[in-house]
This record gives C-alpha cells, structure tokens and sequence, in this order.
C-alpha cells in the first residue's frame, strides 16, 4: 500500500517545471518531519541533489544537546550508489540521504545491512519516511521511537525494515513494563544497530525507567548498565510524551530517578504524564523559592495543571500561575499586588493553620514591625491593638511563615515571592506553594479545595508549644 507522504513526493516528481518539482518535495518533506517532531526546526537550502550541500537542516532549539542533521535528497535508488555517497559526507553533520524512490524491490524485508557501527549516517527511501509516525497521527510509544530516527537513526531503513524497527521497540517498551526480558533485550538489540550511541543510551535509559516503574530491579535490566539508572532531560521527555501511565507505584518509582534541574530542562509542556510525575515529586523534591503571578489558563493547557515553560515549573491555575525557581533572578520583575491588611493576613493564617513568626506593615510612610523569638504570634492580642492604633488603614508588606519541616519562608506580599529563610535553603514543593498559595493569595473554598487536591494539605506545624505573653510580661 502506498503511504500519503510516498505518493505525494512521487506526484511531485512528475512536475515538468524542475524548480516547481524541487520547491514542493522540499515541502512535502520539510511538512512531515515538522509533524514528526513539532520541537524541531526544519531549514530549507537553495540546493536540490547537490552532492556535498544539503537539501535541508534538521536542527532542535529547545534541546540544545541535540546535534542538528543534515538532509540531502537523492533522485537516484541506487542502493550502491547511495552508500558510496554516504560514505563521503562529513560524519559530524550525521547525514540523512533520502532516496525519493523506493530502495532495490530485491530487498523488501526488512533485511538491508546496516552500515558500520561507527556509521552515523542513516539512508532512508521515501516509503520509510512515510512509515515514521507523525506526533498529530498517533502519539506515544510509535511516535517517539519515530522521533528517535529524526534525531539519531543510522544505516539503511526501507519500509518494512522500519516497521520492523518500529515494532520491535513497541513491543519492547510494553515488556519493559511487565518486565519481560526477552522482548525488552530485543528491543535495546534493535536500538543499538539503528541508533547513533547517544540516542540509543537515552532510549535505553527510557526504557530502563519503565522497567524499574514496573516493579523490576535495575540490576535484571537485560542491558548495559551504563547511563540507565537516571534520565536526561530528553529521555525524561520521552516518558512525559508517552501514552498516559496512571500507575502511582510507577511514578513513585520513576521520580526518583529524576531531579526538578532535570524536570526544569525538559521541553515538556502539560502532558499528562507530567500530572501523574508531579503528584508523587511534590512531596519528594525541594526547592528555594516561588511567584504567584495573574494571569489566565493557556489555550492549549486545562486549568489547574502543572506545566514547564521555559525553563521554568508552573502551577496553572484559572486566576494566577505559580512560578517554581532556584533563585529570585530566575523569576521575573515588576509585578506589583495589592497589599493586604493585617486582619485579612490573620485570618488566612488562622484558615489554614500557618504559623507566623513575624510580621511587617507600613501605613502612609511608616514601617511597623511585630515579631518574637520564632513563635507563632498570629494570635497575639496585641496585634489587635496595633491595629486598632493604626486604624486598620495598614498594609502587610511581609510576613514570616513556619512551614510543617520547620523552615521558614519570607513572604512578600508586594510582589508575590515567597522565598526560603537561609543563602542554601532548599524547603520541600508542597510546603513551599501550598504555604506561598495560601497566605499571599485570598483563596475561595473551591480554589482552596483544587489546591489541597494538587499539593496535599498544609499539615501541621513542628511540634512547639504556643504561649502568648500578657500585656504584664511585656
């Protein structure tokens, strides 16, 4: 059966007009690796068969790691004649020759040898091509080892070679899971005579993190050991862009194969797989700081949904985002909020069970501070005085919050960050949004409910006893 991408390159050809007939291969293929992987960028030359200069470029902007390819179109299906080609392209561009025609009709089963194993060049006919899965046709696992090809395929694929490639990886991604050796061995087998080593070790690590997801040690993992016991920020993606895993046991087990620097480099959006990641590291992984910010939910993006964008983890929410970084200077500047006043400060304090070890006003332009020895004081009744004194025209400016591990955070209500007390401390993400969440922003019963869904509740504070002085002893 011919294949849409194979029939329309073949109408091509039959353009009388050679630079028509150039302009819309180059269309035809530029149009299905941009559907392969929407994450790369396809440049077009102004060359067309051209013996040393490319047709196009393949190149990965968000995946910085990601050596780009050079793709030459070839008229010819000549298979010698095309391997004697390849073998004068420079091997550092990982060459792609694609044949517009179909490969010698004498090979047809999948068996074509494949180029040496220092080869980074990867020969494909134009049925292969279309037998590569587009990301808007079919995602998952067939779309991701079709994006592997992009990145990283090597020697000589016709169609049923790479259906066969395709297949045996499917197979082998599904065994990783029940982990079943023999099939999984096959499949890391398949990747490493198809795929360049860097893109084989990141399928393998993929692979491995299904394997230990599913409940199978490490140590039975029928491959090499070398790179699989963690993920980078592309074989992360992978797991993030497959089919939805619902599995708590799974992600509990893959999370901690991972860190949020790893997270924070991944080009992943809001899948859901991301979700199902970020409600088990929530309680496991830590950082220094967080923004709420205004802002809308994303088109492409449902409410109430953790994404990463830019290098950076959000909670999405429909009013406001929450913005997860290291520092303060990877958050950006200029929003300015509201201040609250003392009583509302108190009672979203006393709403969630947030100790408060001090606090800072301003009213027109003074300054009022109120603090203690790191007790919670927002029970104090002598803060009913200062506001009673003030004539509750103050403005809380800043406040400080005992988390439940017993750091603190700085609050500032002004610009919406609230950061870790302490040059180096790291304090976990579920205290560190809930509490930021919570106390800078006023919280209608479903918000407050959609945030304990997300980041469990706010959780007792250490144990210390509370007491609070008299007017005597003060």
């Amino acid at each position: 059966m011919v294949n849409i991408v194979e029939q329309s390159i073949s109408q091509a050809m039959d353009e009388p007009d050679d630079r028509m007939m150039f302009t819309r291969i180059k269309d035809i293929v530029a149009r299905h690796l941009r559907r392969m992987d929407p994450g790369a960028t396809v440049t077009k030359t102004e060359f067309f068969n051209h013996t040393h200069v490319p047709d196009m470029v393949l190149e990965w902007p968000g995946r910085p790691r990601t050596p780009r390819r050079f793709i030459y179109l070839r008229t010819t299906s000549d298979q010698r004649e095309l391997e004697d080609d390849l073998q004068r392209l420079p091997r550092a561009d990982r060459p792609v020759l694609l044949a517009l025609g179909q490969l010698s009709s004498t090979r047809q089963q999948g068996d074509l040898p494949p180029l040496p194993g220092s080869s980074t060049a990867l020969l494909l006919d134009a049925s292969a091509l279309g037998a590569l899965q587009p990301a808007d046709d079919s995602p998952g696992i067939p779309h991701l080892v079709s994006r592997s090809v992009l990145e990283g395929g090597r020697g000589t694929l016709d169609k049923p070679a790479t259906e066969a490639f395709l297949n045996t990886v499917v197979q082998g991604a599904e065994a990783a899971r029940a982990g079943e050796r023999v099939p999984t061995r096959d499949a890391v087998d398949a990747l490493t005579a198809r795929m360049t080593t860097d893109v084989a070790d990141r399928m393998s690590a993929f692979l491995a993190a299904l394997w230990q997801g599913g409940g199978s040690t490490l140590a039975n993992f029928p491959a090499p050991q070398r790179g699989v016991g963690h993920l980078d920020e592309t074989a992360l993606m992978y797991l993030l862009e497959s089919e939805d895993i619902t599995d708590t046991a799974f992600w509990n087990r893959v999370v901690r194969m991972i860190s949020l620097p790893i997270l924070l480099r991944t080009p992943a959006a809001g899948t859901g797989n991301l979700q199902y990641l970020m409600h088990e590291a929530i309680r496991l992984w830590t950082s220094r700081v967080c923004m709420i910010v205004p802002g809308v939910a994303d088109a492409d993006i449902s409410p109430w949904r953790w994404a990463v964008k830019a290098g950076q983890l959000i909670l999405q929410t429909p009013r406001f985002h929450v913005l997860v970084a290291q520092s303060q200077r990877q958050l950006p500047s200029g929003q300015e909020h509201d201040l609250p006043r003392l009583d509302e400060v108190r009672n979203r304090a006393d709403r969630f069970g947030i100790p408060l070890t001090s606090l800072r006003m301003v009213v027109t332009d003074r300054h009022v501070g109120y603090g203690g020895p790191g007790d919670d004081i927002s029970h104090d009744t002598q803060l009913d005085g200062i506001s009673d004194a003030l004539g509750q025209a103050e403005g809380v400016i800043e406040a400080e919050a005992r988390i439940p591990s017993g750091e603190t955070l700085q609050c500032m209500f002004g610009s919406g960050i609230a950061s870790a007390r302490g040059a180096r401390t790291q304090v976990p993400l579920d205290a560190l949004l809930g509490t930021t969440t919570r106390l800078l922003s006023e919280l209608s019963n479903d918000e407050a409910e959609k945030i304990t869904q997300l980041l469990g509740a706010q959780g007792p504070p250490p144990d210390q006893p509370w007491s609070q002085p008299s007017f005597d002893d003060i």
